[in-house]
């Protein structure tokens, strides 16, 4: 293989622009031997007749080097476009972020997160995996993830670390026409009576059954789902209750009908959401201006999850 180096290709670039060696050394203040003898190197190693040497007239590109012109031309933009590339990674404005997310925060936030911060830093590439809570911590642990923004439903400090970003109350949907629809607040043990229909993704179902448990109620399940849009459609069928932390923009399901979300009176514990990194590897200059996005765009109040 010839390895050609970037000099010389710039040193044969100057000489093919300027026609000469002495305008050559003078357009890259480089002195006339260095650039005479970096041409008559790279013919050698090439084995190629680059110029026609024309004595008073200077120097003229054979189709050879007509054609080498091409390839050189490559080769320093490319050198070029790296040595903006390794500025940019240097000074953490490039690079590539693998981020997960929990399955019901993704329709919420996940768009505008990678959409915003794509124009904020084009730079910054993001790589998403959509992941249960399980899931995500396994990711972390196992390096596959950089960040996951998840509930923080009893995460081990030993292993996980964490930043807030926001913190969803619980709250009821009922049916529309629902003997409760047109109460602003109702005690929890008002679902006792009512069939119930469990958001059943792996910890929320367990932070769901806590509380039942604390208020000493055990609801009759209907009907049970990983998908919130699932759970609202149950409910806005008429098929029971439901208690949800996330709350969408419209009370209109997929199907066309609508739930209805009553305020609960008792002071629930709200649902944490975090953006968690492995506890031993601490987020550096690329992650935490990432980081701080999600918690503006989080703190949002025409997004909020409540």
């Amino acid at each position: 293989m010839i390895r050609i180096t970037i000099r010389q290709c710039e040193y044969f670039r100057a000489v093919a622009r300027t026609g000469g060696i002495s305008s050559a050394a003078r357009a890259i203040g480089i002195s006339q031997p260095a650039v005479a003898q970096s041409i008559d190197k790279l013919e050698e190693m090439t084995g190629l007749v680059l110029f026609r040497r024309l004595h008073a007239r200077g120097m003229e590109l054979t189709a050879q080097g007509t054609e080498f012109l091409r390839y050189t031309n490559n080769i320093v933009d490319c050198a070029a476009r790296a040595g903006e590339a390794i500025e940019q990674i240097a000074d953490s404005r490039a690079g590539t972020i693998r981020l997960g997310c929990f399955q019901s925060i993704v329709p919420f936030f996940l768009a505008r997160i990678v959409s915003g911060y794509r124009e904020r830093s084009p730079g910054v590439v993001l790589q998403v995996a959509e992941k249960l809570q399980d899931e995500l911590i396994s990711a972390l642990q196992e390096n596959e993830i950089d960040l996951a923004i998840m509930y923080d439903l009893g995460l081990d400090p030993n292993h996980i670390g964490w930043t807030g970003l926001s913190a969803a109350p619980p709250y009821l949907i009922v049916p529309h026409g629902h003997r409760l629809a047109r109460q602003n607040s109702v005690p929890i043990r008002e679902i006792a009576q009512e069939d119930y229909i469990l958001f059943d993704a792996p910890g929320s179902r367990d932070y769901f059954f806590r509380i039942f448990a604390r208020h000493g109620i055990g609801p009759h399940i209907a009907f049970r789902s990983a998908s919130i849009e699932s759970v609202r459609c149950s409910v806005a069928s008429g098929l029971g209750v439901s208690i949800l932390s996330m709350r969408p923009v419209s009370n209109q399901t997929y199907d066309g009908n609508r739930v209805v979300p009553i305020a609960l009176q008792e002071n629930l514990p709200p649902t944490p959401i975090v953006i968690a990194h492995r506890a031993d590897s601490r987020p550096g200059d690329l992650t935490l201006p990432f980081i701080q996005y999600c918690k503006d765009v989080f703190g949002d109040p025409h997004i909020k999850p409540s």
